[in-house]
């Protein structure tokens, strides 16, 4: 399967380029890295292992393929004139170097690529030079779109993740007490900052909730209580940061009470989640937003939470990326009802999925990796308005919408000297033991 797969690559990277271009051709560049140098015989006559699949040449090789199935796919249903070619462009800038002195290069329509920046950088200035939309698949860094209205970046950087935020409390937690959680006081200020500001511009001033649901919780509490044997005083019950009159409570059980919503900052690294108790309220849901990008602070929330809520209802909104870390414990997820945004997300019922999966397994014998979903939707996104737009595609890709594998594109630039930046995140929440997508109601 292993030469298989090496000998599919390989015939495909070397296609053919006719030097003469129809008027309606499109020329296309895809750079991405394949190390083809390390193709020798000795890994050619290697036996296939996990350790094999992971050295440098298969380390994009999926997006490679799955870009391969969308321009066959567009070529064939779409009825586009395409001329590809493919370099071999890692992370050493010798090769880009190589690739822009090919003249055929200098009438491309667009470029998709280089992976790395320092690369990605010498392809950007040879494309800003010959007046070349280029395509940057991999970096956040949103300075690589600054005064560059030739670069469009695929990945959504973390400040676009406040949109959909601002409208997910707007829409469904306005009425919570919000505590915003930090990893330590160098965290981002800036987007911590703004995290701030968004809840104070959307958090309801208090909740009013019906007396009748408040001594239904304060019985239960107190029923398990009473059967863990802990001692309590059962006039009185603390929540909020305020004693409550269960008395009263019940003589004006038709009537509601009035809890002020609060903001409350951690920074965890300096209080943990210590004074929680001391604001969080147990008759309505405390919304956590937690910002940090260490495995080890995910990992103690997770457990640190999952405790509190046998006390508190809790949801937990996770940034910026904790889909990229593993063993969270999905049971512990689902109890905190887990917001997460990530800049990808795979619905294996999506007919059109099963589809592409089908697609690749007969083509290349093997499972579709993150890459093979990347790399298809970006050569269907791209190929597909090149073809449709033709040299009027900038100024229409604000308004493009086709239906994607693995995420959407919103393409946005802040001026008009700067390039396209994709600003969607997908937003999907735990519920149960399955992750469902949350309309957001957000458009940028």
């Amino acid at each position: 399967m292993l030469k298989k797969l090496l000998n599919i690559a390989i015939c495909l990277i070397v296609l053919a380029s006719s030097e003469v271009r129809a008027q309606d051709t499109c020329r296309v560049a895809l750079m991405v890295p394949l190390y083809l140098e390390q193709v020798d015989r000795a890994f050619f006559e290697a036996e296939p292992s996990n350790k094999t699949l992971n050295t440098k040449p298969f380390s994009f090789l999926h997006f490679y393929e799955g870009f391969m199935i969308a321009a066959d796919s567009v070529a064939s249903s779409r009825g586009m004139n395409l001329d590809l070619k493919v370099y071999d462009v890692d992370n050493t800038v010798s090769k880009a170097d190589s690739a822009i002195l090919d003249p055929w290069l200098a009438k491309a329509d667009m470029i998709v690529g280089p992976f790395y920046l320092k690369p990605f950088n010498v392809v950007k200035n040879f494309a800003v030079e010959h007046n070349i939309l280029i395509v940057n698949p991999i970096t956040q860094r949103s300075e690589i779109v600054d005064n560059q209205p030739n670069v469009i970046k695929v990945k959504p950087s973390m400040e676009s993740q406040l949109g959909p935020l601002d409208s997910i409390i707007k829409k469904y937690y306005h009425a919570n007490n919000i505590f915003i959680v930090r990893e330590n006081k160098y965290s981002d200020t800036a987007i911590i900052n703004k995290i701030n500001e968004i809840a104070q511009r959307n958090i309801d001033s208090c909740s009013y909730v019906d007396n009748n649901y408040i001594i239904k919780v304060i019985n239960g509490h107190h029923m398990r209580w009473k059967y863990l044997k802990v001692d309590f005083e059962e006039s009185d019950y603390l929540t909020d940061n305020i004693s409550l009159d269960i008395d009263s409570l019940r003589r004006h059980k038709d009537d509601s009470t009035a809890f002020h919503n609060r903001i409350i900052n951690i920074n965890y690294e300096r209080d943990s989640l210590n004074f929680v108790s001391d604001y969080a309220s147990s008759m309505r849901n405390n919304l956590f937003i937690v910002y940090g990008n260490d495995k080890v602070f995910a990992n103690e929330i997770v457990n640190k939470v999952t405790k509190l809520i046998e006390y508190y209802p809790i949801t937990v909104i996770t940034l910026p990326e904790w889909s990229k870390f593993d063993r969270l414990f999905n049971d512990n997820l689902m109890k905190m009802h887990a917001i997460y945004f990530d800049d990808k997300y795979i619905d294996y019922q999506n007919i059109r999925v099963e589809s592409f999966i089908c697609k690749f397994r007969n083509r290349y014998n093997t499972e579709p990796a993150d890459y093979a979903f990347q790399g298809f939707d970006i050569g269907w996104y791209f190929l597909n308005a090149l073809n449709f737009f033709g040299d009027y595609m900038t100024e229409n890709l604000p308004y493009y919408r086709i239906p994607l594998l693995h995420t959407q594109f919103r393409f946005q630039r802040n001026d008009e000297n700067s390039g396209y930046e994709n600003t969607f995140w997908n937003v999907y929440q735990f519920k149960g033991y399955n992750k469902v997508v949350i309309e957001t109601g957000y458009e940028e």
